[in-house]
């Protein structure tokens, strides 16, 4: 998954040097082929989210939840949306209140590789079925893309699906007469998210320097590592970019 723009134009020398220096695995940032970046990851003063670091790439996210009417097709299970947004001040090419491309293609790996792979327990979510479920919101913000954006976003994810509590709840009544109230936090503890697992995003790319030389594979790329052709004309670099995520129940899917 490739979302190359922060990085902006580079000479045919740097393009070159890159190239090269991919094939002698010794990466223009000093790592070799298959070293990562730094991670970090902190949690907000508030407690619903996190801001993660991916070598210099920066990405804010939080989890929220109400109590909504679930869908009608399954009323015993809990609701789970992802969204995110590409800040202007990220890159250059990402516009402010319009859905990108990029992240459209980031919402949909989220939803494959957390919410379809089953990673959160949506049947815990509900509280009455057919009338009161939790659903989950959570909030990704990219604010500095410098590279492997699948991977950051993927983390900082679940980083904030683990922080989110949710506050307890008192039923009231039977069948069509039930109600639900949510109990403040001084009067009852609050419950962490049930996980059946929690999947793993891997970005890499394939690179080959000259029309015959070998293929190389690279983890974790860079936004300079991510830049398409022009930029890497193919006399330099030739690449394919993918990422690929597991879990424990669905396997490897990307």
């Amino acid at each position: 998954m490739n979302h190359s723009s922060a990085g902006g134009g580079m000479s045919s020398n740097e393009r070159d040097f890159i190239a090269r220096s991919m094939e002698a695995d010794v990466r223009v940032d000093g790592r070799r082929r298959l070293d990562s970046r730094l991670l970090s990851m902190t949690a907000n003063e508030e407690g619903n989210g996190i801001e993660l670091g991916l070598g210099e790439t920066k990405v804010l996210a939080t989890a929220s939840a109400e109590l909504v009417e679930p869908f009608a097709d399954r009323p015993a299970e809990g609701i789970l949306q992802f969204f995110v947004d590409l800040s202007p001040m990220a890159a250059p090419d990402f516009e402010p209140g319009r859905a990108s491309e990029p992240a459209v293609e980031l919402m949909r790996l989220l939803e494959r590789s957390v919410r379809k792979s089953q990673a959160v327990d949506i049947e815990s979510l509900c509280i009455i079925a057919g009338k009161r479920v939790w659903s989950i919101r959570c909030d990704i913000t990219v604010i500095n893309h410098r590279g492997n954006l699948a991977d950051a976003v993927m983390l900082a994810a679940l980083g904030a699906l683990d922080h989110l509590r949710l506050p307890a709840v008192m039923l009231s009544g039977a069948g069509d007469e039930a109600t639900v109230q949510i109990l403040p936090p001084d009067q009852a503890e609050t419950s962490a998210l049930s996980f059946h697992h929690r999947p793993v995003a891997v970005s890499f790319g394939f690179f080959r320097h000259m029309d015959a030389g070998p293929i190389v594979l690279a983890l974790d790329p860079t936004e300079r590592e991510e830049q398409e052709e022009p930029l890497f004309p193919r006399r330099y670099c030739s690449k394919a970019y993918i990422t690929r995520s597991r879990s424990p129940l669905t396997g490897w899917s990307g």
